[in-house]
């Protein structure tokens, strides 16, 4: 038999052998005076061929050689050669920057202000920090360190967890839903920001083009006649009309709302082309942000990333200059701590966390996927996950405070200002704009920018966690970004056009509720289980000490293990048992309606148990049953020097310690040479 020997320091394969060289037999010559390949196991330059019989490949790659002699990366799973790497952001602050524009969106300048408002302010504050700290941190920490680690996106990253791979599906079905609608919110922010290039801002007042005899100017006068034994003809300031301008500004001259609602399957109103034309310029746009990958989306970031915060710190000293704006901020921050044992805003929260920090959607695996081996990605999770609460904190106080000025401007209580949804962006802070801050052009055309550019971020993290799905499913793809960027815009594009129908808003409201909304607990709960339970803590721990020197303490290990998913449970639970169907506008929706909702949240959802069960009958009918649970055999390191270094770290491990499988197969020093 001929000897073998590890070569840790091989600079191409974790694996490889010493080939040792014998005299060969005498060659013989062929016509044209060169050596003729003998036939008996011996090459003509001298190496034993034989070894090639006993030769082991790694289990995290797969090599090929070229017509040149070198070696080059093959896919695991296809076999196919990864013409073009994967790419890394260009510094730290890209990853950084992306992170944060990931996590810092629209929903800190709308929901968040609206959510602690309704329910208590310091009495939501209190819970959404408690949620943060024991489920959003380490989750945010747990997401972007396997993407690190295994340099692989969403879907792929599950090679851990082969049964759980239905998770990886189901965060990019989840994030493609939420990226076609999610668009069609920065197409109103652009049709407000245009239409605020005017002599007025067109919400100022009722304009007859849209307004009907129901619109009201707020602070405008309406005299009628009151009449009582000390004054019977005091004349007064009053109004008998319920919409105001800015309200019927958005319903009857942005969506030309069908108050109607959905009546037959198909039917959805008039398309609205100069809503259509806005959209179409939003994709435009993020098509050219994302159209090289990460190299030309980190770039983008350093200005979508930074410019919002210098609007909303800029909104935030004008508002807080303005009179009555302590109104508004004592209804932020003033607890009704009665309301804090109620189960509903602990819900809330937990809502509001998983969609401002974005964990559960694929987009922080994604990013972190980018990064370099070795980063310290637990300083970045700690950085990004608390910046993101405190921008909320800003973009709270710069909208309170305009509210409270409002409120003491028009002489009416604050709760009957705020409202949910994208109302209170475009509605309410479009009315304060043009009530309280001077030149209300500008600020107009810098907060609807701001919000654009908020809504950019997050949908650049949408369509990247889609893209990278694909390029590491099929690593050819990769040479084709340009075109499948493009391909990717395009049908998101077509299939939002519905959304800028005359019924346009109650499909995007179903699509939120269903599509975007009443999954990311169950995801994120299933996410907690894949990772901890199926490919375990302890490993989980390990490969994050291995990557970085990080070891997690007792603490971030119990909230993975069992605070987070039964936490998450009991919120589910709760969520299952109160739950009403959705309406908008006070417009119930046809059982149709409701049935499409919930087929869009199974499309998403449902593949959790579908991959589990698929995957178990494969291993039963193939008799590999008892690897169910057990990671896939190319599960290791994305970057090759670590794999390396893995490998040599194990080649000392006693056989029998692992014996039976109790370690990952592919770690297992049972399948190399001594």
């Amino acid at each position: 038999m001929p000897s073998y020997s590890y070569k840790v320091n091989d600079p191409i394969s974790p694996i490889s052998y010493k080939q040792r060289t014998v005299s060969p037999p005498s060659n013989t010559t062929t016509g044209n005076g060169t050596a003729e390949q003998q036939t008996n196991g011996y090459a003509a330059n001298g190496t034993e061929e034989r070894w090639r019989q006993n030769y082991v490949p790694t289990p995290y790659e797969s090599y090929k050689t070229n017509g040149n002699g070198s070696t080059q990366p093959m896919d695991a799973e296809s076999g196919s050669s990864e013409e073009v790497g994967r790419g890394h952001w260009g510094s730290k602050a890209e990853f950084m920057l992306s992170c944060i524009g990931l996590s810092v969106g629209i929903g800190n300048v709308w929901r968040f202000p609206y959510l602690a408002y309704e329910n208590g302010g310091a009495a939501f504050l209190f819970p959404y920090i408690i949620l943060l700290v024991l489920i959003g941190k380490p989750m945010y920490l747990m997401e972007t360190a396997l993407g690190q680690y295994s340099q692989l996106g969403p879907m792929n990253v599950w090679r851990c967890a082969p049964v759980m791979q239905g998770v990886g599906f189901a965060m990019v079905i989840l994030s493609l839903i939420t990226a076609i609608y999610y668009n069609q919110l920065m197409a109103y922010t652009l049709y407000y920001m245009f239409a605020s290039f005017a002599s007025q801002v067109p919400w100022a007042d009722c304009d007859p083009k849209w307004a009907d005899e129901n619109c009201f100017k707020v602070g405008g006068l309406y005299p009628c006649a009151r009449y009582n034994l000390s004054s019977p003809t005091d004349t007064v300031n009053c109004t008998t009309k319920t919409e105001s301008s800015a309200t019927q500004f958005w319903q009857r001259g942005v969506l030309r709302l069908d108050k109607g609602g959905l009546r037959e399957f198909g039917d959805i109103g008039e398309i609205q082309w100069d809503l259509t034309l806005c959209l179409l310029l939003s994709w435009v746009i993020v098509f050219l942000c994302l159209m090289k990958g990460v190299k030309s989306s980190g770039k983008a970031v350093y200005f979508t990333a930074t410019f919002p915060y210098f609007i909303l710190i800029a909104l935030l000293v004008v508002g807080v200059r303005l009179e009555g704006a302590m109104k508004g901020l004592k209804f932020l921050f003033v607890p009704r701590w009665d309301e804090l044992f109620s189960i509903n805003i602990w819900r809330k929260a937990a809502e509001q966390m998983f969609f401002s920090l974005s964990v559960s959607w694929g987009g922080l695996i994604m990013f972190g996927s980018y990064n370099k081996f070795r980063n310290k990605v637990h300083i970045d999770a700690f950085i990004v996950s608390s910046l993101d609460f405190i921008t909320s904190l800003i973009a709270s106080v710069a909208i309170f405070s305009v509210l409270g000025a409002m409120s003491n401007d028009l002489g009416i209580d604050i709760r009957n200002l705020a409202a949910s949804g994208p109302g209170l962006a475009f509605i309410v802070y479009p009315e304060a704009i043009s009530r309280t801050l001077p030149i209300p052009q500008l600020w107009s055309v810098l907060f609807f920018f701001m919000l654009f550019t908020l809504g950019l971020d997050s949908e650049f993290a949408l369509l990247e966690t889609v893209l990278t799905a694909i390029y590491d499913t099929f690593p050819r793809s990769r040479s084709h970004k340009l075109k499948l960027t493009g391909l990717v815009c395009v049908s998101c594009f077509l299939m939002a056009i519905p959304l800028c129908a005359t019924l346009g808003q109650y499909i995007f409201s179903l699509m939120d509720t269903f599509g975007g909304g009443i999954g990311v607990l169950l995801i994120a709960t299933f996410e907690l289980i894949a990772l901890h339970w199926v490919y375990g803590v302890r490993r989980f721990s390990d490969d994050l000490k291995f990557m970085i020197g990080y070891s997690p303490s007792m603490f971030w290990k119990v909230c993975w293990v069992f605070i987070a998913p039964v936490s998450l449970i009991v919120l589910f639970v709760y969520s299952a048992f109160v739950w009403e169907n959705p309406t908008y506008n006070g417009v119930e929706y046809p059982d149709w309606g409701i049935a499409l909702g919930w087929f869009l949240a199974a499309i998403s959802v449902g593949m959790i148990p579908l991959v589990f069960v698929l995957t178990f009958l494969k291993m039963l009918f193939t008799g590999k049953i008892r690897n169910l649970f057990k990671p896939a055999s190319n599960w290791g390191p994305g970057c090759p020097e670590a794999r390396k270094m893995l490998l040599a770290s194990h080649a000392n491990f006693d056989m029998n310690e692992t014996k039976y499988g109790i370690d990952n197969p592919a770690m297992d020093s049972r399948y190399y040479a001594q």
